[in-house]
């Protein structure tokens, strides 16, 4: 039993050698920043976790479930940065700090002290009220512990907390914050699940095979120890999740390796994520399994089209069976703490293999890493080089409809990831009046959703660009949008804080761009979704004044309303 005992614990070491070696550790300032809350640090989330067309790119604090609790300084820096994005951070805080790296703080239900008036002059000068106010170094500097702002719910937040990054400035990339904060963690990662891939063949032209996984001494292993495939280039995904010590929820793991004979293979590790690469995520993980309602299986070895740096490989990086003996595999899963599990097994390939795919002369497949064309009399496609992540057959077929004004065309399925956007070309096969030429629409739908861009006339052919395959067709739109407004009305008298409200709508859904003007100066109204609010302030001073409200739909159709008032 103890000879047993030294096995297991030399095996566990080697493990750990040699994934030190497949990833060094990199030399972060582990106690350059405090923690920003004044509470202890828990997470409802961390880096890298997969979320849909992105990896979650911060640690989402915990914050008591409420808002407006205190958010400090971690360091000494400057705020160099104020983000507005309704539909993502929210209110956004970016502080630069000398070391070179910059932390940033979204959801925030308040801005830095004295930052209001220079936000709104910058807004302004833009005449826009969403997008970034940069600030230069010496206007908003802070000490480290200072007061930034309150955390709250603001963007898209499922509920109240404070989405919290460290990037290295110079890049902008983000970084896992765990390298920075140190977590009381002991708790190793659980893998649940493995899946086995054909690489001699697209991953998108193959049901894996999946398997549920059985505790064993010294981590998992399958049913039975030895899986039996009929390839001779395979790769694995698992189904892999991390619990930080005392805290119930799951959370992404920090890295996966797999050996062959105790030789690393091919592996990742989620240090740090650009996030001009984040939709590689749909690369990373089996897009189909969890398009399709399954879990998030993430690839040890890279898809051919993958892009993203997180990858150690050996040669491809494929599990390559050149005979048909048995060979040892291990995937070793950590998490940021270096808390690490382990799923061994064994592999045998039969005599009898699958032939390798040879996709180069079959024109009908498209392929990762170059442009791809198709075309129809009435219909092309084309992508860059970015597009795919994998191979695979395309297929096409179209149909009628007494509402459109070109053919609909089935292209492909949705349950294929695209990364880079692709033009597609439809030719009307009805006629487009003079006055409908200017507004052709094309509309996509895919899985029961509908995403609607303005087509632009090249030569007979309406063009758009689209990130998904499914059902294209182009459709006249003439109908303006309309406009609704609360708060005003011709000759009202309105006091300082007086709010107006303006509700747009579209017989599409799809509202290009709003805009007001207070005696032809464009006037700062918030929005969200179809709403936009304005309260009477320094820009209104007190007189006569008109209000032009001005709406546009994607179709190029617009409404104008105006409302004449007064201040008093």
């Amino acid at each position: 039993m103890l000879k047993h005992f030294y096995i297991f614990l030399f095996s566990l070491c080697v493990s750990y050698f040699t994934v030190a070696q497949v990833f060094p550790e990199k030399d972060y300032p582990s106690n350059y920043f405090r923690y920003p809350l004044a509470i202890p640090l828990k997470l409802n989330a961390n880096f890298g976790e997969m979320r849909p067309n992105h990896f979650h790119m911060g640690l989402d604090l915990f914050t008591l479930r409420k808002e407006n609790l205190p958010v400090y300084a971690p360091a000494d820096g400057w705020i160099s940065k104020i983000k507005i994005d309704p539909n993502g951070f929210g209110n956004a805080i970016y502080v630069s700090h000398p070391n070179g790296y910059t932390t940033l703080y979204a959801h925030m239900n308040t801005f830095p002290p004295g930052t209001a008036q220079a936000i709104k002059e910058a807004q302004y000068a833009k005449q826009s009220w969403r997008g970034d106010v940069d600030f230069e170094q010496n206007q908003f500097p802070v000490k480290k512990g200072q007061l930034i702002g309150y955390s709250g719910n603001t963007g898209a937040s499922a509920g109240p907390h404070v989405h919290y990054e460290i990037r290295r400035t110079e890049d902008d990339a983000c970084l896992n914050a765990l390298l920075f904060h140190k977590v009381y963690d002991v708790t190793p990662p659980d893998i649940t699940r493995l899946a086995v891939y054909d690489r001699n063949k697209s991953t998108y032209e193959q049901t894996p095979r999946t398997m549920g996984l059985i505790r064993a001494a010294g981590g998992y292993t399958v049913s039975g120890g030895t899986i039996t495939v009929n390839s001779s280039c395979i790769s694995f995904a698992v189904v892999a999740t991390d619990r930080v010590t005392g805290v119930p929820n799951n959370n992404g793991i920090f890295e996966a390796v797999v050996y062959m004979d105790d030789e690393p293979v091919s592996g990742f590790q989620i240090d740090g994520v650009d996030y001009l690469q984040t939709r590689y995520l749909n690369a990373h993980i089996d897009y189909r399994i969890k398009t399709g309602g399954g879990s998030y299986f993430q690839h040890i070895s890279p898809l051919p089209g993958d892009q993203l740096p997180i990858y150690y490989k050996k040669d491809d990086g494929l599990i390559h069976l050149n005979d048909t003996i048995l060979h040892a595999i291990k995937i070793v899963v950590k998490d940021a703490n270096g808390n690490a599990s382990a799923l061994r097994f064994n592999i045998k390939r039969t005599e009898a293999t699958t032939p390798v795919a040879n996709v180069q002369k079959d024109s009908r497949y498209m392929l990762p890493n170059q442009i791809n064309i198709f075309e129809m009399a009435d219909v092309q496609m084309v992508s860059t080089e970015k597009s795919f992540y994998d191979a695979f057959r395309f297929n096409y077929n179209y149909k009628t409809s007494a509402v459109a004004v070109s053919n609909v065309h089935v292209m492909h399925s949705p349950l294929i990831p695209v990364h880079d956007s692709m033009i597609f070309r439809i030719k009307p096969i009805k006629p487009v009046s003079a006055t409908g030429v200017n507004r052709v629409i094309m509309i996509k739908s895919a899985r029961g959703r509908t995403v609607i861009e303005r087509a632009t006339l090249v030569k007979g052919w309406y063009e758009a660009k689209f990130r998904e395959f499914g059902e294209f067709w182009l459709e006249v739109d003439e109908v303006p949008p309309t406009i609704a407004v609360a708060g005003v009305a011709e000759g009202s008298v309105l006091g300082a804080g007086a709010p107006i409200t303006v509700t747009v709508a579209d017989n599409k859904k799809e509202i290009r761009s709003f805009r007001a003007e207070l005696d032809g100066q464009w006037l700062l109204f918030s929005g969200l979704g179809p709403v936009f609010r304005y309260r009477v302030d320094e820009y209104c001073p007190v007189g006569e004044h008109e209000l032009k409200l001005l709406v546009e739909d994607e179709a190029g159709n617009t409404t104008e309303r105006i409302i004449h008032f007064s201040r008093k």
